[in-house]
């Protein structure tokens, strides 16, 4: 075999080949590099989920050493359009597949950058409504009050209305207390006022309120309207009725309550009458 036959091989072979070992060896360094590099990043999340991160990692890593080798086969001149078409299907087909998943994926990392809420927070989303356990990259742990853990997909979450109650710190608590009608309401109102502002959890400003609401069958309906810590919310709610009851029974204000009436009918027959 002569020179120029060997120079002609080298060059026909020889070279391509070297050039897509080269380009696979530095393709698979980068793509091992890279799903690190994502992977550690994802990591730094306070809420991360390490399992999600390693998932994603491993999706780009696959991605990159596919890429690697169809541009190794295109330098040694096999004819790859067919392959990479078939990678662009089966690409297609995993992502409807997993729309569901990836929904929820891309819903996470819209909430761990934009924060709405976080672990501890009382939240309330599509009619749900408890604190928050944790939150990773595809759900949301909740526990409600009476102790059942819930878990959301992030996308039901960040598609939906939030109501985060607890993220302001301060919360209002409305109460409606009837007295009868024949009541001195301006006492009354004073009476509420008094209650409110001798307990320690009630804020002084804003300044309790207390305002005659509604007038109902037979009673006139006083609404307190008072500003608490959040925490102090449900404890005050449930424990305000007895201090109330017991000031309105000092200053000698009615409280009405339903009354029964049973009427009795006699349904005996008439005597008849002829004329």
């Amino acid at each position: 075999m002569d020179l120029e036959t060997i120079l002609s091989v080298v060059t026909t072979y020889a070279l391509p080949v070297l050039a897509a070992l080269i380009i696979v060896y530095v393709g698979l360094k980068l793509s091992e590099k890279i799903a690190s590099l994502i992977e550690a990043n994802l990591n730094k999340a306070p809420t991360s989920d390490p399992s999600v991160s390693r998932f994603l990692a491993s999706l780009c890593r696959y991605f990159l050493m596919a890429v690697t080798a169809i541009a190794a086969l295109t330098i040694i001149g096999i004819d790859t359009s067919s392959m990479a078409g078939m990678i662009l299907g089966l690409s297609a087909a995993a992502a409807f597949v997993l729309q569901y998943p990836l929904g929820n994926l891309a819903a996470g990392i819209m909430l761990n950058l934009f924060r709405p809420f976080k672990v501890g927070d009382e939240i309330e989303v599509n009619g749900v409504k408890g604190v928050v356990l944790g939150i990773t990259l595809s759900s949301t742990r909740l526990k409600t009050r009476d102790n059942v853990e819930i878990i959301l997909g992030n996308g039901n979450i960040w598609g939906g209305i939030i109501r985060n109650h607890n993220a302001l710190g301060q919360r209002r608590l409305d109460m409606d207390f009837g007295v009868s009608y024949d009541a001195d309401l301006d006492l009354a109102i004073e009476t509420i006022l008094s209650v409110a502002k001798s307990d320690p959890r009630i804020h002084a400003e804003p300044a309790p309120w207390a305002k005659v609401v509604k007038l109902n069958d037979s009673s006139v309906d006083i609404q307190l309207r008072a500003w608490c810590d959040y925490d102090d919310l449900r404890s005050l709610k449930v424990s305000i009725s007895q201090p109330m009851k017991t000031a309105f029974d000092s200053a000698g204000i009615g409280i009405p309550y339903p009354h029964i009436v049973k009427i009795r009918k006699d349904l005996g027959n008439p005597t008849p009458t002829t004329s």
